[in-house]
């Protein structure tokens, strides 16, 4: 399986995946492209929005440019993307294929399917306007070469992201993400009842405040983490649980200290970003509570709006109570 946080229809010209090194993939079409003497080399990744050009060689004909998104019913992308490992020879001349504008005066395409590490079809190698003699069947060959390296590649940019996801700390922020949070703030919790110490979940949630701000950016999250960073203490146990949410397990003298610690933040964050809205929930344990992480994870995150809109819109969403101690 690819990772979560692998999209197979989102380009990967969306992201600087420094494990995707276009400049070898493009210097690679075009020796394809002087090996074939052909108009031009492309690899092409199969989107949500259609067939999109990722690299090509160099020609002449502003065609085929990093970016071009050819429809997603294009008969021919969908056959050279679907074919088997060792490809196909196609000849226009012989064959009634719709073709788009840009493969007007084109005479054959010889082409490669391209996968992503679990078999999901990535897209396709192409080498266009290829020569047309008996030999060129056993030429395709030299594509092999070129359809592993850009394999391999995906396969490496899919691993990066495996490790990425189980790494405990958010590149973004700096901060623990989910997964640190759920490895440390146990152990942390178990210490602190040991010791006697009254503790609490806070869950953070920043919302935009359209038309003003309609997306929530990194630099606001950034923002929001800093000043969490700021508020709370070496002791305490805090997370970029998700794009939007913050995560706190942090050590109090007393229940009322969690709002206290609300509105601080929200303060802070009003003084330097007027445009965003904070939105909060809190859980508090006693320390002789016996409550796990996460059922107060679950009470402190059914406080929040956007939790609460979801809840009446689903009849059979469950309602936490604050009875949990």
């Amino acid at each position: 399986m690819l990772p979560e946080n692998i999209d197979t229809g989102a380009s990967i010209l969306e992201n600087d995946n420094t494990q995707i090194n276009l400049v070898r993939w493009m210097h690679q079409c075009e020796l394809m492209k002087r090996y074939y003497q052909a108009e031009v080399a492309f690899v092409v990744q199969q989107t949500d929005l259609g067939f999109e050009v990722i690299v090509s060689s160099i020609n002449d004909s502003r065609k085929y440019l990093a970016g071009t998104v050819y429809p997603a019913d294009l008969s021919l992308f969908n056959r050279l993307s679907n074919n088997q490992p060792d490809g196909t020879n196609i000849d226009f001349s012989g064959q009634n294929i719709p073709l788009p504008d840009d493969f007007a005066s084109a005479r054959n395409i010889l082409s490669r399917p391209l996968h992503w590490p679990d078999g999901t079809v990535f897209g396709c190698l192409c080498v266009l306007n290829t020569q047309g003699d008996e030999s060129i069947n056993i030429n395709a060959f030299m594509l092999e070469p070129f359809q592993i390296l850009l394999q391999q590649d995906l396969a490496l940019l899919c691993q990066s992201q495996r490790i990425e996801s189980l790494s405990m700390r958010d590149r973004e922020t700096g901060m623990l993400n989910h997964y640190g949070f759920i490895m440390m703030a146990p152990r942390q919790l178990n210490l602190g009842r040991r010791f006697g110490a009254h503790a609490g979940i806070l869950l953070f949630e920043l919302t935009p405040t359209p038309p003003a701000l309609s997306v929530i950016e990194h630099k606001h999250t950034r923002l929001l983490g800093n000043i969490i960073q700021d508020t709370i203490r070496t002791a305490d146990i805090a997370a970029h649980y998700n794009q939007s949410q913050f995560v706190v397990l942090i050590f109090i003298d007393s229940e009322r200290d969690l709002n206290h610690i609300v509105m601080r933040v929200k303060k802070s964050l009003k003084q330097q970003n007027g445009l965003l809205q904070l939105d909060s929930g809190s859980a508090f344990f006693a320390p002789e509570s016996s409550a796990k992480l996460a059922p107060m994870l679950a009470l402190a995150k059914s406080q929040l709006r956007s939790q609460q809109a979801h809840t009446q819109d689903d009849p059979n969403s469950i309602n936490f109570n604050h009875g949990l101690s």
